[in-house]
């Protein structure tokens, strides 16, 4: 017990000499945690992602979508065994604040190529066959506190109007890195309707 309070006094001998060691001992820390959530994050979405796996996109942005006849022109490339495809649709649920990834795709290539989001078979099918069925994943539907059958509405950015959605199948990660957050619909439905509000 002497030995520490020795310790103790000896050390704040000098306030502003103990001061300034905490201090740089606490940035010091600061700065290595900081700069692992940095790297952390930086690797997090290659250590997600499939090896066996290429996403092309526009080389504007994410928003621009290419053109459908590339699916064929890549499916003809060696090594190529599936392709899909999937568009951003950047809709609003109730709030600009309430954002979360939303696309529409190829529903059923799309679930073959990502077999990293698990499905149960009944709400697989469910899905594929209702062209207004939206799949959500587990922690975005637990959010909101959506169930199987809700009638969800996004209104349209990019895709102006509200857009009606029905939750068929709820997705969850086939291992932890896998993002729980996202919002996947038919390709078919959003392209149908603007064929009909936007036919130009």
């Amino acid at each position: 017990m002497l030995i520490v309070r020795l310790l103790f006094k000896n050390a704040f001998r000098h306030k502003f000499r103990a001061l300034l060691t905490i201090l740089s001992i606490t940035i010091a820390i600061l700065a290595f945690v900081m700069l692992r959530t940095v790297i952390g994050a930086w690797y997090a979405g290659a250590d997600a992602s499939s090896a066996s796996r290429l996403v092309s996109r526009n080389a504007v942005s994410i928003i621009f979508p290419l053109p459908l006849s590339y699916k064929d022109r890549i499916h003809q490339v060696d090594g190529v065994r599936l392709v899909s495809y999937g568009n951003w649709f950047g809709g609003i649920y109730i709030d600009e604040k309430n954002f979360f990834a939303n696309f529409a795709v190829e529903p059923r290539s799309y679930l073959e190529l990502y077999p990293e989001y698990v499905l149960s078979s009944k709400e697989r099918e469910a899905f594929l066959k209702d062209r207004k069925a939206f799949a959500a994943g587990r922690k975005l539907a637990a959010k909101y506190g959506w169930k199987i059958g809700d009638i969800v509405t996004l209104r349209g950015t990019i895709y102006p109007g509200n857009w009606d959605f029905v939750l068929r199948a709820i997705y969850r990660g086939k291992t932890d890195s896998v993002d729980e957050t996202q919002f996947f619909f038919h390709w078919d439905y959003l392209n149908e309707t603007l064929k009909k509000t936007a036919p130009r």
